[in-house]
This record gives structure tokens, C-alpha cells and sequence, in this order.
């Protein structure tokens, strides 16, 4: 069979009442490179499973084993398919018609390998009568694919992908007989990308013979969400709700109001609320030239209110020896002859472990409270941005009114200090900071701003020696008009041109946006 092949995978186990009439859906598909397995899983019926199977002749393939769940027999469809793409149906539920070539359709479309589609679905009662539809948010899928896993909206009669995918990721585990399908999912999320088909492409019956019904099932269920709250990483709830506090509020909501799991759904609300102070923090320093300015930078980070996990230093080798790797908590030492700031920073991130990452640049120091307060806000809100007011020549500079949806508004000056920033690290994980050594660093600002919300913070939580941001505005109005994504904002860059001609005029006239925190 060609790269278009497909297998249709029918596990069933004394499923006569309803198995004519899903393998007559999967004959009907109107793909044509199509193959259909039934897998009967010891069926001990009198031969009225069998019975079933055995009208269909040669149409389909049926392959026998003896009872070992509805995970096993799927591992047997996939080691034995034919097809390259593969798609299951329950015993009991029917496919539309169109619905593997639209999804073929689709994955042709999408030409990639790690694709996995699921749709919208009919729920049929046991009649086969239709008594309602799922119809998913394409839109919010489209933005955040993963919430189809953790949202609990994949049905996987629906799914259909690259049956090496399902293989390389182990297949079906076994030990589950009513979770393996999400623990799947669950795997997936870490090595595909799920994508929404906006279309009712199965009928999913509903009737009390259900082993999902069943207090056995429900108990598995309740064990698998315990599993996914304990598992997920900061970064990967980052990547689904913006902190892992958001995360398992979220979750907990879902599984308060959406399942029968209440008593996990108290373990996530307690879970929340202990995650702020439990996530893990890092602080990038640029040791600078001066090594009694580095000394005070690094001062003003161990005598913090709460102390970060480690402290990633950046510099020439000889100042990062005197100032050695002793202190209150973890040094982590990168030595570097590079002097652009982007590079050095860059250096610093990829040796940072922490989910947040809060960037100092020497002389600059920090404010007692300024980790516990950002760390705080931002796991409230789901920010993967922030940013302060600061200190600089003894006045406070107001800049963290800028904030919450400040793009394209921020492309005609960017008030952006970094020694005032802190970052999830999903963002340098995804590629968004400091990827062009020669670029300024309020495009690494107006990167971020341009997918995510910046939270502003008005308290002044640094003290910055000298601002930097307007002494690169001439070198950002020549980055912005080079650029083929931001070089259309005419009215903001006419703006910053207008600053560049009056350079006299204060930082706080242009100020704007909405705190993301309202």
C-alpha cells in the first residue's frame, strides 16, 4: 500500500449487537487505499462475534487473540497493518462516510510526519438516532493545540496519523484497560502536534452496556489525572496555560465540572496554590567589566526575600573566577570573550534550568522583593513576560504602566529595560529571545509582544545606572524598517522617528497600554 494507505482498526470483544454496522461504516469510506483489521479479543459468545465478522468475507482482515483488552488488540492492528496512516473505531460506533479521505486530505495538506488530526463528533444513542453534537472551538484549538488533550477533547475513534508515530511512542499501553487511549494522547503531546478537524466525522454511541460506566474505569480515570497533575513540567503547563499555578487551576475546574474526578480536582486547587513559591528560578547576570559592580549586582540577588535557585553568570573568565562560585544559592559560571549583549544573554539561557528567568545586567541591581513579587504575579496571571518600573539617578521611571496587549503600539518605542525583565523560559525554548546576535534588544521585546501580552509591573523593582533603551532607538528604527514583519507599522515608526528628532521629550508621554493585571 502507498503513502496514503490506511488502516481501519476494529477491536471488539462479544460485540455482535452493534459490529455489523461499524464495519460496514469503515467499507463505506470512500478513500480507496483503505484496509479494515477486526481484531476479535477472545470472544466467548457462542461465535455470534464471530458470526458477524465472517459475513464480511474477504473485504476485511480479522485477526484473532486471546482476551487482553482493548489496548492489546489495538497493539495487534498497528504491528500487522497494512497502511501507513491509522485510525480506529470502536465496535459499537460508526464513521461518516467522508471522513478518512477528508482527513487524508488534510494530512496531504499538511505535509509533516508528526500530525496527529481529531474531530468533532455526533453522539447516537443506542438506536443509532443522533441526540447531539460536539463541536469543538477551532479557533482556541488553532492557538493552543494542547488543550485538546488536557481539556479532555479527543474522542480517538476520530484520530487519524502516521501509524509509525503511535509505534515510536511504544503503542498502547497495556496495564490500562480504560485509560489507554489518553496515556497515548497523553505521550503524543510530547512528540506530535494535534490538530482540530472541524467537522462531525464519527457517531459515538452512548448506551449503559459502556465499560466506561463502570467503578473500575472510573478509578483508572481518577489515577491518570493524578498522574498528569504530578507529571506535567513547569514548561509544559507554561505551554498550555502560561504558569502551572493557571495550569492546574484550569485543570482543576475541568475536572471539578467535567468529569467525575472531584476529590483530584481538590489535590490540583491545593496543588495551585503551593505553586508559585514551589516553581524554580533562575537569574541570568552579565558580570559586566567592573568587578566590584558585579559583586553589588550579585548581592542584590542573594539578599533577596526569596531566593533564586541558581544564579547563571556571564563574563570573561577572570571576573568570573574572582567573584568564584561559592554563595547563597547555586553559581552556574560561563565564561565568554563575546562582547554583544544578545549572545552573552543567549549563552546564559541555555544554561538556565529554572521556569523562570529573571535577567540582570551589572552594574544594575535588583530590589529585595523583586523576585517574589514577578515570580508571584506572573504564575497568577499566566504571563511568559514581565516587566517593572525602575530606579535610575534617584527618580522612579514609570515604565511598568506599559503593559498587558502593548503590540503593535510597542514598535514605536519600547520602554523595555532589560535588567527589569523576567521571562518563563517556555519563550526561549520556542526561539523568541536573543536568536540574532546583531539585532537590538527591544526587537527581542517587540518579538514577545507581538504573540504574548506583556505584564507590566508599577512597583520599581530594579535600579538601573543607565536606561538602555533610549540610547538604541536609532538602532531599532533601522532593524524596523529592515524587517519583513514589522517594517508595515508606518504610524508607530513615524513615531519613534518623531522621538529620535526630540529626544528631550520624557520617556512618560508615550506610555500606554492596559496592565495585563486589570
Amino acid at each position: 500500500m502507498g503513502e496514503r494507505s490506511v488502516t481501519i482498526a476494529i477491536p471488539v470483544h462479544n460485540g455482535a449487537n452493534y459490529l455489523g454496522e461499524a464495519i460496514e461504516s469503515a467499507l463505506c469510506q470512500s478513500h480507496p487505499e483503505t484496509e479494515v483489521i477486526v481484531v476479535d479479543d477472545g470472544s466467548d459468545d457462542d461465535g455470534q462475534t464471530l458470526a458477524v465478522v465472517r459475513a464480511f468475507g474477504s473485504h476485511i482482515r480479522t485477526l484473532r487473540q486471546s482476551n487482553s483488552g482493548v489496548a492489546a488488540a489495538l497493539n495487534t492492528a498497528l504491528t500487522c497493518a497494512s497502511g501507513r496512516l491509522f485510525s480506529w473505531l470502536s465496535h459499537d460506533d460508526l464513521f461518516e462516510p467522508g471522513k478518512t479521505e477528508r482527513q487524508v486530505q488534510i494530512l496531504d495538506t499538511l505535509d509533516r510526519d508528526d500530525i496527529c488530526l481529531f474531530s468533532d463528533l455526533s453522539w447516537i444513542d443506542s438506536t443509532g438516532r443522533v441526540t447531539g453534537e460536539q463541536r469543538l472551538d477551532p479557533a482556541a484549538l488553532a492557538r493552543n493545540p494542547r488543550l485538546a488533550f488536557y481539556e479532555g477533547l479527543i474522542n480517538g475513534c476520530t484520530i487519524l496519523t502516521a501509524r509509525d508515530l503511535l509505534l515510536r511512542v511504544g503503542g498502547f499501553d497495556t496495564r490500562y484497560p480504560y485509560t489507554q487511549d489518553y496515556r497515548m494522547w497523553w505521550r503524543l503531546t510530547r512528540e506530535a502536534h494535534f490538530v482540530h478537524v472541524p467537522h462531525c466525522l464519527l457517531r459515538s454511541r452512548l448506551h449503559p452496556d459502556q465499560g466506561s460506566h463502570r467503578r473500575d474505569a472510573l478509578s483508572e480515570n481518577s489515577a491518570f489525572w493524578s498522574d498528569v497533575l504530578g507529571e506535567t513540567s513547569e514548561v509544559e503547563a507554561a505551554m498550555v496555560d502560561g504558569s502551572r499555578e493557571r495550569f492546574l487551576k484550569r485543570t482543576g475546574g475541568f475536572l471539578r465540572y467535567r468529569s467525575p474526578n472531584r476529590r483530584v480536582a481538590d489535590h490540583a486547587d491545593r496543588m495551585a496554590q503551593a505553586s508559585a513559591a514551589e516553581a524554580s528560578v533562575s537569574v541570568v547576570v552579565d558580570v559586566g567589566s567592573d568587578l566590584a559592580a558585579a559583586r553589588r549586582a550579585i548581592d542584590s540577588v542573594e539578599s533577596q526575600t526569596r531566593l533564586p535557585d541558581e544564579m547563571v553568570l556571564i563574563g570573561e573568565d577572570s571576573i568570573l573566577m574572582a567573584l568564584g562560585r561559592d554563595g547563597g544559592c547555586d553559581r552556574v559560571l560561563r565564561p565568554t570573550p563575546e562582547q554583544r549583549t544578545p549572545t552573552r544573554l543567549r549563552l546564559g539561557l541555555r544554561a538556565a534550568r529554572g521556569a523562570y528567568v529573571a535577567l540582570l545586567m551589572s552594574p544594575d541591581v535588583f530590589a529585595s522583593d523583586k523576585i517574589a513579587r514577578q515570580v508571584a504575579r506572573m504564575s497568577a496571571l499566566g504571563c511568559l513576560a514581565s516587566h517593572s518600573s525602575y530606579r535610575s539617578g534617584g527618580e522612579t521611571v514609570a515604565t511598568g504602566s506599559f503593559g498587558g496587549r502593548v503590540y503593535p503600539e510597542i514598535v514605536g518605542d519600547c520602554h523595555v529595560e532589560i535588567s527589569t525583565v523576567m521571562i518563563q523560559r517556555v519563550l526561549f525554548l520556542a526561539g523568541l529571545l536573543f536568536m540574532d546576535d546583531d539585532a537590538p534588544l527591544a526587537s527581542n521585546w517587540i518579538d514577545i509582544a507581538a504573540r504574548h501580552e506583556w505584564l507590566g509591573l508599577e512597583e520599581a523593582l530594579s535600579v538601573v545606572e543607565t536606561p538602555r533603551a533610549p540610547g538604541e532607538r536609532a538602532l531599532l528604527l533601522t532593524w524596523l524598517r529592515a524587517s519583513a514583519e514589522y517594517r508595515h507599522h508606518t504610524v508607530q515608526i513615524g513615531r519613534l522617528e518623531r522621538r529620535l528628532a526630540d529626544a528631550t521629550l520624557p520617556i512618560r508621554a508615550s506610555l500606554g497600554g492596559s496592565d495585563a493585571a486589570a
